[in-house]
């Protein structure tokens, strides 16, 4: 959730909340029915499950302006936050996702691994600002567009020495 969020959209269903995001057309499921985390990630069994990108999420209101998410299970080659900072598959993200306006949300990150590190830490805050009537563009990663980038940007004064060789 802290990762490049263009724009976003939160849409309820009675035992589910999906919040839709403009990077990469990703969704996340966060269930409400009052099912508990899973325990068992990333192990072996018959009741065993996958570590997954977002991870295996539950949510519940606090009072009538924070909804509180825990995740588990999120796939360990991810990164905690955009510097970097690892986790395993056990790690216990929270979320507080709270209504500080009618127009604004602050969203609260805080982290618990164990495995990783010695105490929960504080991933940080994200602001969001809803804006009537705002639609959620296509995120398209097209390989041309990737390459041109790449030349432009990594060698715009065409000093590297392989690109000589391969024009």
């Amino acid at each position: 959730m802290t990762n490049e969020i263009r724009g976003m959209t939160i849409s309820a269903t009675p035992n589910r909340t999906f919040v839709l995001l403009q990077y990469m057309d990703l969704w996340r499921e966060i269930w409400t029915d009052g099912r508990a985390l899973p325990t068992n990630v990333g192990g072996r069994g018959p009741t065993a499950h996958d570590p997954k990108y977002n991870g295996y999420s539950v949510g519940r209101w606090e009072d009538d302006y924070t909804f509180v998410v825990e995740t588990t299970g999120l796939a360990p080659n991810t990164w905690a936050t955009d510097s970097g900072y690892p986790h395993s598959a056990d790690a216990h993200v929270t979320e507080r996702f709270h209504r500080d306006t009618r127009n604004d949300l602050t969203l609260t990150i805080t982290m618990d691994d164990p495995k990783v590190y010695t105490q929960p830490f504080y991933i940080g805050d994200v602001h969001f600002r809803w804006i009537p009537n705002q639609m959620l563009d296509d995120f398209n990663c097209i390989p041309s567009e990737l390459q041109r980038y790449l030349q432009d940007m990594g060698d715009p004064a065409g000093s590297d020495p392989s690109a000589s060789r391969a024009r």
